[in-house]
């Protein structure tokens, strides 16, 4: 059996702003990744996602960073523990790597009175 054959993939995609918060939660996952790899064998594909905005009142009413595992929303508005983490990618292995579908949006830009540009990736 090849070395591919063994590892299990997920699919962790993260969204962002530029806060402490969410570069904290990015390094977490980064952590739990190479854990995960090491020790069991499971290849976590991590998709960063930075989020920009105008107007600081949607940055609040977003709630980021956002973490989704194989395309489920389980984290919003917080860093989750180490622990937590794993928890969270280990429930969805065996599930096959999805991303999220609101991922086919592969740039947007959010204009001052809600109207926003996006670039559609096909």
């Amino acid at each position: 059996m090849s070395e591919s054959e063994d590892t299990t993939k997920v699919i962790v995609e993260v969204r962002l702003d530029f806060s402490e918060e969410s570069d904290e939660a990015l390094r977490r996952l980064f952590q739990v990744a190479e854990e995960l790899l090491d020790r069991k064998g499971i290849w976590v594909e991590i998709i960063p996602e930075h989020v920009w905005f105008n107007d600081p009142l949607e940055a609040e009413s977003m709630d980021l960073p956002q973490i989704y595992v194989n395309g489920k929303l389980r984290f919003i508005g917080r860093v989750p523990s180490i622990s937590e983490l794993k928890s969270a990618i280990m429930e969805r292995v065996g599930m096959p790597p999805v991303k999220n579908e609101e991922t086919n949006v592969s740039a947007t830009r959010l204009y001052d009175g809600g109207m926003s540009d996006a670039v559609l990736a096909f």
